[in-house]
């Protein structure tokens, strides 16, 4: 007879004559395991310890894009970043050798594209910068805008690479 949770229960063999009670032996010591672990993780957790995992959300922002190409060939850096921008600071005009994620967390973004067009990323916002896109991004509030940016570039490279004002005129 084998007891478990309190009830008895015969002993089942197989048709080779082998005891099935190591499989539900097995199976009781990893319930017991599984209870064990449960216990300790929500004993800290009652006792106001730290989870073990935690997901620390910097800034959340929503894009209404379809498609979005993150592709980089080879050997790839990525680098996460915190750019504040101080009222009427900018990056200057400049490109990125690899796609970037950008997150607006707070204030505005004001990007000036090569052609000449203007688009404003508000806080709550995410957007997404392509390889080569030649761009001005300017904080044209009054206050400080944070935005967190995520660049994804061939190994070695520089996330942010300098151009000149192409001179773009917006036909919009």
């Amino acid at each position: 007879m084998i007891t478990l949770f309190g009830k008895e229960s015969r002993t089942m063999t197989s048709a080779n004559g082998q005891s099935r009670r190591r499989g539900l032996l097995t199976l009781g010591g990893a319930a017991a395991v599984a209870a064990l672990a449960l216990g300790l993780f929500g004993s800290h957790v009652a006792r106001g310890d730290v989870s073990p995992l935690q997901i620390i959300g910097l800034a959340l922002g929503s894009n209404d894009e379809e498609a979005v190409n993150l592709h980089v060939k080879g050997p790839s850096d990525v680098l996460q970043t915190e750019l504040v921008f101080q009222a009427g600071a900018e990056t200057g005009w400049h490109s990125h050798p690899g796609p970037v994620v950008v997150v607006v967390k707070s204030g505005a973004l004001t990007e000036t594209h090569s052609n000449g067009c203007v688009t404003v990323h508000p806080a709550g916002s995410a957007f997404f910068e392509t390889k080569g896109e030649i761009h001005n991004a300017t904080n044209q509030t009054g206050g400080v805008t944070e935005v967190y940016a995520v660049f994804l570039s061939p190994a070695g490279a520089q996330p942010l690479i300098p151009q000149t004002n192409p001179g773009g005129v917006c036909n919009h």
